[in-house]
C-alpha cells in the first residue's frame, strides 16, 4: 500500500499558525523599542525647542507668536494670544516630532507682547500666567502665579498624531500625563525671566 509522505492541509495550517505567532512575538518588542526610541527623541527635541525659545527671547525681547502654516513655520502676529504651530523657521529648530507630526505651540499673552509689560510679568497687575498644566486626575502641575507660572507650551501629539483630552480644546488648560499619547513640555516663567535678565532684556 502506498503511503502519502506529503503534509496534509491541516498540518500546513498548524505550522503556518505557529510561525505567525512566533513572528508576532518577535515583532512586538521591536515595535515597542522603536516607539520608545521615538518618544525619547521627541523629548530631546522638545528640550531643544525650549532652548531655541530662550534664544529668540534674548534677541527679540519676547517670545515668538505661533505659526499659522506648519510648512513655512513663520510666526503669525494674528495668532497673538492663540495656539498654533511651532514657528520652527524663526527658531531654527525641527518642524516635526519623531512620528512626523508638527509641533503645537502657545505662548502666554504677556510674554509675547511686542513690548514687554514688566508689571504684568512680575504680577503687579493682572493674575499672572493663565496657561496651566494638569494631569488626568485634575491635579494642577502649574499655577497662575508663584514659581510655576507657564510662559509657553510646546506639544507633540505623539504616535497617533491627534491632540488628546484638554490638549485639543484650544484653551489655556493643557494635560500632561503618562496615560495619554501626547508629549508636552512647558517653558517656565522663572526660566524665561532669568534668561531675559542675563541677556539684558529686562532691567535689573
Amino acid at each position: 500500500m502506498n503511503r502519502n509522505n506529503g503534509f496534509s492541509l491541516i498540518e500546513i495550517a498548524i505550522v503556518l499558525f505557529i510561525i505567525s505567532l512566533l513572528i508576532g512575538h518577535l515583532l512586538t518588542p521591536i515595535s515597542t523599542q522603536i516607539d520608545q526610541r521615538r518618544y525619547k527623541q521627541t523629548q530631546k527635541t522638545l528640550e531643544e525647542i525650549k532652548q531655541a525659545l530662550l534664544g529668540f527671547a534674548s534677541i527679540h525681547g519676547r517670545l515668538p507668536y505661533p505659526a499659522s502654516n506648519q510648512k513655512t513655520g513663520r510666526q503669525d502676529s494674528s495668532l497673538y494670544k492663540k495656539e498654533g504651530y511651532l514657528p520652527w523657521a524663526d527658531l531654527g529648530i525641527a518642524r516635526i516630532d519623531a512620528w512626523g507630526n508638527p509641533f503645537r505651540y502657545r505662548a502666554e499673552d504677556e510674554y509675547s507682547e511686542p513690548t514687554l509689560d514688566y508689571q504684568k510679568i512680575f504680577g503687579i497687575v493682572g493674575s499672572g500666567s493663565g496657561l496651566r498644566v494638569k494631569d488626568k486626575q485634575n491635579n494642577y502641575l502649574t499655577t497662575k502665579s508663584d514659581d510655576s507660572r507657564v510662559a509657553a507650551i510646546i506639544l507633540s501629539t505623539g504616535k497617533n498624531g491627534v491632540p488628546e483630552e484638554e490638549n485639543g480644546n484650544q484653551n489655556k488648560i493643557f494635560m500632561y500625563d503618562v496615560d495619554i499619547d501626547d508629549i508636552l513640555t512647558w517653558l517656565s516663567r522663572n526660566t524665561l525671566v532669568n534668561s531675559l535678565y542675563a541677556t539684558g532684556q529686562l532691567p535689573p
